[in-house]
């Protein structure tokens, strides 16, 4: 059966009360006891911005040239609104990425379920897998022909395994249906902990924002002891 697979606006996530004061503190951590002297001025404001964007979509699947260019206006201020606790930049930026990721999960899930047959494997077609340096996308028929290679690239390595072509569809569509739930459940605290990080490791690369969940499994790991019923709960 088809699945239809509607494109709904996800709404925006938003900032918890206590992330400005957080920010702020975090701020002054940093200012006053890191042992690297780092002044949070333009060009360190200009550095955090490629560090979000590049930690948000490392391969630039997702964002469009467009949105980078709507973006720029932040490109200078973020110094300003890291030691006033505005999270804003960081927001609409991250809101924008989850809606472009949600939206191409669905289409290639669409695509899977109704056209995963129209693949044209006599064709001679070339795909750059590092795309680091690559340019972003012009617009969204650009991505549509990206994602098509990516998975005519995938599909062609399951079919050189020996995998079946029922198998292959059976499979892509819930690693896909599985990537699009774990998207979904993205919540303000895993979006403030990878913007804080994306600040913090322009100081040294160990220098991270924990979450108050990450912080818990970190010091369960490092005291190797936890208190509870035994019982753990998680996402198959």
């Amino acid at each position: 059966s088809t699945s239809v697979w509607a494109n709904v606006q996800t709404p925006d996530l938003a900032p918890m009360a206590i992330h400005g004061t957080t920010t702020q503190n975090i701020v002054d951590a940093l200012a006053s006891r890191h042992y690297v002297s780092t002044t949070l001025d333009d060009e360190l404001s200009s550095k955090i911005f490629e560090s979000y964007l590049s930690d948000l979509d490392p391969s630039r699947s997702y964002f469009l040239k467009s949105d980078i260019e709507n973006f720029e206006k932040y490109r200078f201020k973020i110094d300003n609104a890291l030691r006033s606790g505005n999270l804003k930049p960081a927001f609409e930026i991250f809101n924008r990425y989850h809606n472009r990721v949600i939206h191409r999960l669905e289409k290639v899930i669409a695509f899977l379920e109704s056209s995963i047959d129209s693949f044209d494997f006599t064709l001679s077609e070339k795909l750059l897998i590092d795309r680091e340096s690559a340019n972003w996308a012009d617009s969204e028929t650009d991505l549509d022909d990206l994602w098509r290679k990516r998975l005519k690239n995938t599909i062609l390595n399951l079919k050189l395994a020996d995998k079946a072509p029922e198998k292959i569809q059976e499979l892509l569509i819930k690693r896909f249906k599985n990537r699009l739930s774990r998207t979904q459940q993205t919540n303000a605290e895993d979006v403030y902990q990878l913007y804080m990080n994306s600040y913090t490791k322009n100081y040294d690369p160990h220098t991270q924002y924990f979450s108050p969940r990450t912080s818990e499994n970190f010091n369960i790991n490092m005291s190797l002891s936890l208190e509870g019923i035994g019982a753990v709960l998680q996402v198959e």
